[in-house]
């Protein structure tokens, strides 16, 4: 299980690293930037293997009926997000690097056509779907408690791991001082939501981190995720003028 867990922290610090990276940006592999041929094919295969190791994991753990889910349906449920997430993966790929090369004719159709793709749409099936698929862990992890106690190493790698992924995973989508920019600001309430869910489910069950390792790693993300999304904003806020503030409160106040 830890295996997992390491492996889904890695995977999230090397694409933060990578995407902030304009030296592997520039080194291009057959007309593609390096950054999108590890986006396309590392870091999803990464992500894969680290959701397997802990799915293998929590499956094999004694049974109990606290959820009155079967482990079949939420397994067929995140593997439908799990494809989505792949399509959504591809497209920003096809997308990205088609903008690379309809950039200097940002009026033509099909700059705009590719933007469709490109932009909000693949964003959200990548972003999205890796949400359901994390929030499907604990739901699926309810039921198999650990045997035995975990250590508190062993909780505080766990912890350690899922503030990585986090922070990781929300840097890596800041591109504008904007509110939450722009598709980030529904983000920030999904995560929100999923992370009241997940808190509301622990205490009415009053589950224990040491029994329930995985649900630790996922409420640490999210909360990872939501504090970042605030200072972020925070620190947008402190530094601007007044009047640019006015507008950003505007933004935050909006539909």
């Amino acid at each position: 299980m830890l295996t997992g867990v390491l492996i889904i922290a890695v995977a999230g610090l090397l694409a933060l690293l990578s995407h902030r990276r304009s030296r592997l940006e520039n080194k291009i592999y057959k007309h593609v930037p390096l950054t999108e041929w590890l986006a396309i094919s590392i870091f999803p295969v990464m992500l894969y293997l680290g959701w397997f190791f802990i799915v293998k994991n929590i499956i094999g753990r004694p049974r109990i009926s606290l959820l009155p889910f079967e482990d079949f349906d939420i397994l067929a449920i995140t593997l439908l997000f799990t494809i989505y997430g792949f399509v959504g993966n591809a497209l920003h790929f096809t997308g990205k690097i088609l903008w690379r090369y309809l950039r200097e004719n940002r009026h033509s159709m099909a700059f705009k056509v590719n933007e469709m793709f490109h932009g909000r749409l693949s964003h959200y099936l990548v972003y999205l779907n890796m949400l359901f698929i994390g929030f499907f862990l604990p739901i699926l992890e309810i039921n198999h408690p650990a045997v035995l106690p975990v250590t508190s190493t062993y909780l505080f790698l766990i912890l350690l791991a899922g503030t990585v992924f986090g922070v990781s995973g929300i840097k890596a989508i800041f591109y504008t001082n904007e509110w939450f920019g722009g598709y980030n600001k529904p983000l920030f309430f999904i995560i929100a939501l999923f992370l009241a869910v997940l808190l509301g489910l622990i205490k009415s069950f009053d589950l224990r981190f040491s029994l329930y390792p995985i649900s630790l790693f996922i409420v640490s993300i999210f909360s990872s995720a939501v504090v970042t999304f605030l200072m972020r904003q925070f620190f947008i806020f402190a530094h601007l003028n007044d009047r640019r503030r006015l507008r950003f409160l505007a933004k935050i106040l909006s539909a």
